[in-house]
């Protein structure tokens, strides 16, 4: 977001500097034969909102407490329904794959099904076109992964731009045409969701020394993953290991039959050892062995190998000795592959959340079973999901929001000269706040990092009202006005600009804020944020900031009188010296 940062520091600079030097050039050159016009609709609503003033300050109490009872119940309620990375958008493109059943065995078969889906799938209105991939998953679209089984089949289907369903919609569609086909079919309805590009769902990271251990530690908290609603697709990471028979030799018992451990492998070995190269045939491209299987060898049973005989000795007679008298042979899974972060082993259990459900809600209640679970000494288990990626995005964006505030207060201190008047403006944050939850409740949209950032925009944006209201309510009691009255004044003078100021804003917001076009959606909550904090924070502004000010300066007495007066002389001849400076570039009736 620092283009983004940027961007917006660089335009409001330059929108200062011709607002300081273009606009009193062009303003010089128009009005000066311009006549005062009356708007009596904006006059009736300012002197009706300055009749309600003084009403709203001998209660300021229950509008302080109301106003802290909004914004706490709309945050928790807000904050209730979980955090998201960044929102999903809609997109002209889905990703489907099927994968046949296991006793697939020909080429042929599965594309005779991919044709079928894919006919099924074309006789959708919205749907232009569809890629299809065999022997790949979802990755082998982009390069990343590949796979040689000819059970599986990845898809690329492109929708139309014009399309009448959203992508949720179509994703229903296909299942339902594709229902009675024996294969398993999945289908991702989003294909532009930011979360994709990292760790997504959850991921548990089962860490120790001990493989075995680690796969039966991964095992059980996979089963435990079971019963937590909102998730789908579980791994416990062992869906890639492949079986096997492990024979833990006892050295002591190997040693009386006069065999060591390396020897009892080496005989098994030998045992199970396909037999080698028979013969070769030569193409004129490459060489391929061919072998000739024993059918003794093609299924060996756990029973088989532990009645395998080996050559031992008793004594000075040799005998044969078999497997289970010096072993201990069981099944197993053996990993494809070891993974180690810092030298340490690890299996990955994984799962997917269900749509409608928010990452981060179902990642505190998969913390909340594993709270209990017991692990052995030297192992652990470690979060690495898309919940940790988005808590530490927020931390981010949080730090982000304390330096924009302590900024923003940092220079209203040095431009009011004043601890007290920047600390009574700081107070819309809050009110803008609360407006921008209520906007995100109202749209059914979770707290992501994009309305976040929204809400740090509206920070610099909301504090414009007040110092407006602030500063004018100073400058009439300098004149000598009593604070009451300057403050009635000031609502009545400054309702106009304080309105206008807010509804540029959120009128140039409302096309991002209705999400039109593609890949609008991600940007969307940004602008609700603004507009819901905008036009709530407006409104509470002109309450709650008032109340605030009277509640701040109770002891704050106007100027006085003779005082004002030597001040408005001073200013009236000041102001006479300038016209003599300036005549004949001013024409003065």
């Amino acid at each position: 977001f620092k283009d983004m940062g940027l961007t917006i520091a660089y335009s409001l600079f330059a929108s200062l500097i011709v607002a300081i030097t273009f606009v009193p050039m062009v303003a010089s050159k128009t009005f000066h034969n311009m006549s005062k016009k009356e708007n009596k609709l904006i006059n009736r609503i300012s002197d009706t909102y300055a009749q309600l003033l003084p009403g709203i300050l001998k209660h300021k109490g229950l509008v302080l407490i109301i106003s802290l009872v909004l914004f706490v119940a709309t945050t928790l309620l807000a904050l209730s329904k979980g955090f998201s990375f960044m929102p999903e958008m809609d997109s002209p493109q889905l990703s489907m794959s099927l994968t046949m059943p296991e006793d697939t065995k020909t080429l042929e078969e599965t594309a005779a099904m991919s044709d079928e889906v894919i006919d099924r799938v074309l006789e959708i209105e919205d749907i232009k076109t569809i890629g299809a991939i065999a022997g790949g998953d979802s990755m082998s679209m982009l390069g990343l992964g590949s796979d040689s089984s000819f059970s599986t089949v990845s898809y690329y289907i492109e929708c139309k731009e014009d399309k009448t369903h959203t992508n949720e919609e179509l994703a229903d569609m296909i299942l339902e045409k594709t229902a009675d086909l024996d294969a398993e079919i999945s289908v991702t309805a989003s294909s532009m969701d930011m979360s994709a590009l990292m760790t997504s769902g959850i991921s548990i990271q089962v860490k120790g020394k001990e493989t075995e251990k680690i796969q039966e530690l991964a095992e059980q908290i996979g089963e435990k993953l079971e019963g937590v609603e909102g998730l789908m697709e579980i791994s416990n990471g062992l869906e890639e290991a492949t079986p096997e028979y492990r024979i833990i030799v006892d050295k002591d018992k190997a040693a009386e039959y006069g065999l060591t451990v390396a020897q009892v492998y080496q005989k098994i070995q030998g045992e199970l050892t396909e037999s080698s190269a028979a013969t070769t045939l030569t193409t004129d491209s490459k060489d391929y062995s061919v072998y000739v299987h024993d059918e003794e060898q093609e299924s060996y049973t756990l029973r088989d190998i532990e009645r395998l005989t080996i050559e031992g000795k008793d004594g000075e007679e040799t005998i044969d000795v078999k497997v289970n008298q010096i072993a201990d042979v069981k099944e197993s899974q053996s990993l494809s592959s070891v993974s180690r972060t810092n030298q340490t082993r690890y299996v990955t259990v994984s799962a997917m959340v269900k749509d409608g459900y928010v990452t981060t809600n179902v990642a505190n209640e998969v913390e909340e079973v594993l709270k209990d679970f017991s692990l052995p000494d030297g192992y652990s288990i470690e979060y690495n999901g898309e919940n940790e990626t988005v808590m530490e995005a927020m931390g981010q964006v949080m730090l982000m929001m304390v330096l924009a505030v302590a900024f923003m207060y940092l220079i209203m201190v040095a431009q009011f000269q004043s601890l007290k008047s920047p600390f009574i403006i700081m107070f819309t944050l809050p009110l803008a706040f609360t407006g921008g939850f209520v906007a995100l409740l109202l749209a059914g949209k979770d707290v992501s990092i994009i309305a976040m950032i929204g809400m740090v925009m509206l920070a610099g944006i909301i504090v414009n009202n007040g110092i407006v209201f602030v500063d004018s309510v100073n400058q009439f009691m300098e004149e000598g006005m009593a604070m009451r009255y300057a403050i009635v004044q000031t609502g009545r003078n400054r309702l106009r600009p304080i309105v206008m100021t807010a509804l540029t804003t959120i009128l140039g917001l409302v096309p991002m804020a209705l999400g039109l076009g593609m890949g609008a959606d991600m940007a969307q909550p940004m602008a609700l944020v603004v507009i819901g904090g905008l036009t709530y924070g407006t409104v509470l502004t002109l309450v709650v900031v008032p109340c605030i000010y009277e509640l701040f300066n109770k002891n704050k007495k106007p100027v006085k009188d003779e005082e004002a007066e030597k001040a408005a002389l001073e200013q009236e001849m000041l102001e006479q010296e300038e016209l003599v400076e300036t005549e004949g570039v001013f024409t003065e009736e």
